[in-house]
């Protein structure tokens, strides 16, 4: 019975030193990745607008209750020290999880600049596919004014995307975000809002 208690005894401070070192740890770490999670955020914020100087997180003046649930943040772009576009972060269901979503408009245009998957859980090979470059890139400069619509087959219109071959619903689940933040861009920001 004394062995069983001193085992006990043992294993409770093992168990006890064991967590303090993990809080520890921890403490110390957590900055560092807050730091490097900032630093890849800016990074990507680059990417879907290059042109930017600075860019300032404006989810609290801009997003309104009511507004589309999709949206997560909303980021204004400055170039010479005006508003110069808009970078949204939206989350959007996909075939297997949320797809996390960076996409950026030029306020003079009225375009969009740039997406940018920053996570997704899709099946490789297939919707995994949303990541490359090649996926990415249809997006790139179409008009804000038109809402965007995923079509299976070439030729594709102005407002249209072309899906990823066998992965539909992720494409269409990218779209509808992206779309989410076309609209409020539209309604928010864009100065070539046509008649």
């Amino acid at each position: 019975m004394k062995d069983i208690i001193k085992l006990g005894i043992f294993l409770m401070l093992v168990a006890a030193v064991a967590g303090l070192g993990v809080g520890y740890v921890n403490t110390v770490a957590s900055p560092l990745i807050d730091k490097q999670m900032l630093k890849e955020k800016v990074d990507s914020f680059k990417e879907v607008y290059p042109a930017a100087e600075k860019v300032e997180n404006e989810t609290s003046t801009y997003l309104k209750s009511g507004s589309n649930p999709s949206i997560k943040e909303i980021n204004v772009a400055y170039k010479g020290g005006a508003p110069a576009g808009a970078i949204y972060l939206v989350e959007s269901k996909g075939y297997s999880g949320l797809i996390t979503i960076l996409a950026g408009f030029d306020m003079a245009t009225g375009k969009i600049t740039a997406i940018k998957i920053l996570s997704q859980s899709e099946t490789p090979g297939l919707g995994a596919k949303s990541k490359e470059p090649k996926f990415q890139s249809r997006y790139r400069d179409k008009d804000s004014a038109n809402p965007l619509e995923v079509v299976k087959t070439e030729p594709v219109k102005e407002n249209q995307i072309q899906a990823i071959t066998a992965s539909t619903i992720t494409s269409k689940a990218v779209t509808k975000g992206v779309n989410a933040a076309r609209e409020h861009f539209v309604a928010t920001f864009a100065t070539n809002k046509k008649n």
